[in-house]
């Protein structure tokens, strides 16, 4: 990437970064947690470490790629912007099989598991693949358009349908539902109709199915809209609770243990009681916060600030954070979690290795190439794809 390519990348990131910091959430009175920040870990970046890493292998994609790769197996699931589905072997990056069906694919609905890869595609239809060849196992044709990511199990596909996206003509005052398919045939074996107009990245936990989105308040002009979370039971899709927040289109929601945790357009995390849906605590880092993982009592999460964040997932108190170099601008995508250590990446392609307890930087690596979203992690490879539509894995051991 040039220089200028770079400066322009760092300038576009910042005006996102200054608008995220405007918003404020709405004065309620619950839990909030005044967080403040212990002095961050970081390390000194020696001259040998910012030379470039030459990758263990590239792959040529089709397109952009704007969603993290999966990981299937032997494989790498790259999804990419004009629709097409890539699997590549990941030992060596050499292509397995792609898919690209009748109408687009929606690259950020694709998941996949050990045994199927599963999307939604224009023309309200999902559809899974079988995960080692690619071969078609079934295709389902829905009421709604399905354009965020599923859910999956072994025998179900969770299907979070919308009524606004790209293509489509938005309606705030509809409602949108989940629907659990059979991971076989693709048959519904349940569908809830919900008050929210669009759904959003549904996570499970053990028996309970945790999704949002927004819904238009009756008071409000068109467009501007609440945010509402849903928990379901997995086996009936009966609402075990909901719980509402004045924060806007709902970014993401994450789980673990007996924690729920989302964020909406002000960037306020939210943690809720996953039994009853009670709030335990709000936060406002500062700053735009991006996709987290939760383990262990604790969620981890990278913001606008260069920093690198851990709560404790129960009060919402900083355990450690940990400075990125200043020349990374944020980090992105979701981090991921291997035996105590996360890795991420940031937007300019820097990879990173932290100690989950402690925020400690393990490794760190310079690739040289730009990346709109997380990676994957297979064995000893960090796995991340450009805008350009390139795949590239990196050793880090």
């Amino acid at each position: 990437m040039t220089m200028r390519k770079k400066n322009l990348l760092r300038l576009g990131i910042l005006l996102v970064v200054l608008t995220g910091c405007t918003s404020s959430p709405e004065s309620v009175s619950v839990p909030v947690v005044q967080t403040v920040h212990a002095q961050p870990q970081s390390a000194a970046t020696s001259q040998a470490q910012v030379e470039e890493t030459s990758p263990v292998w590239t792959a040529r994609l089709s397109g952009s790629v704007n969603t993290a790769p999966l990981i299937s197996g032997d494989l790498v699931i790259a999804p990419t912007a004009d629709g097409v589905i890539h699997a590549i072997y990941a030992e060596n990056g050499s292509a397995a099989w792609t898919y690209s069906g009748e109408t687009k694919i929606w690259d950020a609905s694709v998941n996949a598991d050990e045994s199927k890869v599963c999307a939604g595609m224009e023309g309200r239809q999902v559809f899974c693949l079988d995960a080692k060849t690619g071969v078609p196992l079934w295709t389902a044709t829905l009421e709604l358009e399905v354009q965020s990511r599923l859910a999956l199990t072994p025998d179900r596909v969770f299907a979070p349908t919308t009524h606004a996206g790209t293509g489509l003509e938005n309606d705030f005052n509809a409602q949108a539902s989940l629907i659990a398919l059979n991971a076989e045939n693709g048959e519904v074996i349940w569908e809830t109709v919900t008050d929210n107009y669009i759904l959003r990245r549904p996570v499970l936990n053990g028996e309970v199915l945790i999704t949002g989105g927004a819904y238009q308040e009756s008071n409000k002009p068109a467009g501007e809209v609440a945010t509402r979370v849903y928990a379901f039971n997995v086996e009936d899709g009966s609402v075990i609770w909901k719980y509402e927040s004045g924060d806007g289109l709902l970014r993401w929601v994450e789980t673990n243990g007996d924690v729920v945790t989302f964020s909406a357009a002000t960037e306020t995390v939210y943690a809720l009681s996953l039994a009853d849906g009670q709030l335990l605590w709000q936060s406002n880092p500062g700053y735009w916060m991006q996709f987290p993982v939760m383990q262990d009592g604790q969620i981890f999460f990278g913001s606008g600030d260069e920093i690198f964040h851990a709560l404790n997932a129960s009060n919402g108190q900083e355990a450690w954070s940990h400075k990125i170099n200043i020349s990374s601008l944020n980090q992105i995508g979701r981090p991921i979690l291997r035996e105590n250590v996360l890795w991420l990446n940031s937007v300019t392609g820097e990879i990173y290795a932290l100690d989950k307890n402690n925020g400690e930087r393990l490794a760190y690596l310079n690739t040289g190439h730009s990346s709109r979203v997380g990676g994957a992690v297979y064995g000893s490879l960090y796995i991340l794809g450009d805008p350009e539509g390139n795949l590239y894995a990196y050793a880090i051991q």
